[in-house]
């Protein structure tokens, strides 16, 4: 899937930092910045137990796909439902997963919340065009599906994030898009024309017993403990619940109510990070580090972000001495082809201190006392990401 920040290309230099120069072999290793689960998901296979977040519903479906299952799914509670699948090979029996998806495949479309909204035959009134009829039509029949069999208790939690997150890889396969979902493109890409097609997630097999969570680093931080912290936070100003709210609609399937000519959902204070403000991302960082209970930390950053590689390296060293163990260039996220012209390039900077200092964690008792003492949150008029209305954006039109 394209998404900023993936660091698929930056795993082979995060596992040597970790296994060769740390020499850490095993252990607990928390991913607490997750998105698409890239990072955990390798480090699974190496044989560590995984402990994976994100605030996004669209990262929760990698997360209990690739971290939290590591079997083969059975669909126990559906598969002698489904019938003969077309197009099966008569001569090779489909696993349970394979059968349930190629049965998803077969199905015909149906004009629901993404179609109705996203699809230029949809009742909007933009027209926009992030899906063809026919794609947003099949992705609101699979997607109404596995939510019925969920609602019903036919699968389990697992095997509903196991045929949700390839609707939403097949979805990011057909959009009108050319990064983001911050805009669509005026002309359809020829990607649009092809078909929705599901292809089953790898099942990366492991005997231990790894957690997946869906909130706050910052909240999350103060109940575990790991011998290795990566942390990989939002770099730049723009939310990610923003860039991707389309999936995370898809992932979600709440009927949001939407505004705006790309037709942004509505989300509050709890689902923006801190990370992505000048005014406040340091100071997360800060108590992010201060609180960790952990070996090592690892901290993976853009040279472009709003962070200094000094203002890191400070945040860092308050916990043991820290440094910065390699500079890697990197490929430019590619989101639009206009606008001003920047080099083809960024560099990735990979950080890591060794802790020698305890976690400053408050205690449950002193975060009740806390709670009753906080003041009301105002609205605060110098704070531009109180009005994001979708229209500071950049369309293709």
């Amino acid at each position: 899937m394209r998404f900023i920040g993936c660091k698929l290309n930056l795993l082979p230099y995060i596992e040597r930092l970790v296994t060769e120069t740390l020499g850490i072999k095993e252990g607990i290793f928390c991913d607490i910045f997750a998105g698409t689960a890239t990072v955990g998901a390798h480090f699974k296979k190496r044989g560590f137990q995984i402990i994976s977040n994100d605030l996004l519903e669209l990262s929760a479906a990698f997360q209990h796909a690739l971290i939290a299952n590591s079997t083969e799914p059975a669909f126990a509670g559906i598969i002698d439902t489904l019938g003969d699948v077309e197009n099966a090979d008569l001569f090779t029996p489909l696993s349970p997963y394979n059968k349930v998806i190629a049965w998803l495949n077969c199905l015909p479309g149906k004009k629901g919340f993404i179609f109705n909204t996203y699809c230029p035959s949809g009742p909007n009134e933009y027209d926009r065009q992030y899906l063809s009829d026919g794609n947003g039509q099949k992705i609101d029949a699979v997607r109404q599906q596995i939510e019925a069999w969920r609602a019903t208790g036919d699968i389990t939690e697992n095997e509903f994030y196991l045929l949700l997150l390839p609707l939403l890889e097949a979805t990011s396969k057909v959009a009108n898009i050319s990064g983001t979902y911050a805009a669509y493109l005026k002309q359809w890409d020829a990607r649009t024309y092809k078909p929705l097609t599901l292809i089953p997630a790898n099942i990366i097999r492991s005997e231990l017993t790894h957690s997946v969570h869906r909130q706050s680093a910052n909240d999350l931080i103060n109940e575990i403990q790991c011998d290795v912290l990566y942390i990989d936070p939002p770099y730049n100003t723009r939310q990610y619940i923003t860039n991707y709210h389309l999936l995370e609609t898809i992932a979600r399937y709440d009927n949001p109510p939407i505004h705006g000519k790309t037709g942004l959902r509505n989300y509050d204070e709890s689902e923006k990070s801190a990370y992505c403000s000048k005014t406040t991302c340091l100071s997360a960082l800060t108590d992010l580090v201060e609180k960790a209970d952990a070996k090592h930390i690892v901290f993976s950053y853009s040279n472009e972000g709003i962070l200094s590689p000094d203002e890191i390296l400070s945040v860092l060293s308050s916990r043991g001495e820290a440094s910065l163990s390699a500079a890697i260039d990197y490929q430019r996220f590619k989101s639009h082809a206009k606008g001003k012209k920047k080099s083809k390039s960024v560099q990735e900077l990979l950080f890591h201190v060794k802790v020698a200092t305890a976690p400053k964690r408050v205690k449950q008792q002193e975060k009740k006392e806390i709670r009753k003492i906080e003041p009301k949150k105002v609205y605060d008029s110098r704070n531009k990401l109180n009005d994001l209305s979708g229209s500071e954006w950049v369309y293709f039109f």
